[in-house]
C-alpha cells in the first residue's frame, strides 16, 4: 500500500512540474493569440475573394461600406466566413482580419486601431 501511494505522490509531482514548464498554473487564463491580419486574410480569404474565378465578391471599400457599421460587418464576418466552414475561424482571426479590411480599404476615417474601434462605428468609402 504504501509503495503504490509513494508512486502516485512521485507522479503528481511529476505533473506539476509539468504543468508548470508548459504554463497551466494555477489556473491562469490561455494568452491570447497574436494574429496577423494581412497574412490571416491571405490564407483564409484571398483563395475566393482575390482571385478572377473564385466564389466570393471582390472586397472593395464599397462592398463592404455596405454592411454600414464596424459591428455590422464584424458579425456579418462571424456568421458567414470561410464559406465552406463558417464560424471556423478563431476570435482572433476574425478580429485581425476585420481590422485588416477596416485598415487597408480605408474604411474608417482617421489613424488607429482599428481593433479598438466600437460596434457603432460607421464604415465609408474613402474618396
Amino acid at each position: 500500500m504504501a509503495r503504490g501511494r509513494a508512486w502516485l505522490s512521485w507522479y503528481g509531482v511529476a505533473l506539476a512540474l509539468a504543468c508548470a514548464s508548459t504554463g497551466c498554473v494555477g489556473g491562469d487564463e490561455p494568452r491570447e493569440e497574436s494574429v496577423d491580419g494581412q497574412y490571416a486574410y491571405t490564407v483564409r480569404c484571398s483563395y475566393c475573394h482575390d482571385v478572377p474565378n473564385g466564389i466570393g465578391a471582390e472586397l472593395t471599400a464599397k462592398v463592404l461600406a455596405g454592411y454600414s457599421t464596424v459591428g455590422a460587418l464584424d458579425r456579418y464576418l462571424r456568421v458567414a466566413m470561410p464559406h465552406e466552414t463558417p464560424g471556423s475561424l478563431t476570435d482572433a482571426e476574425y478580429e485581425a482580419i476585420l481590422a485588416y479590411l477596416i485598415e487597408s480599404r480605408e474604411l474608417v476615417a482617421g489613424e488607429g486601431d482599428a481593433g479598438a474601434l466600437p460596434d457603432s462605428t460607421a464604415l465609408r468609402v474613402p474618396e
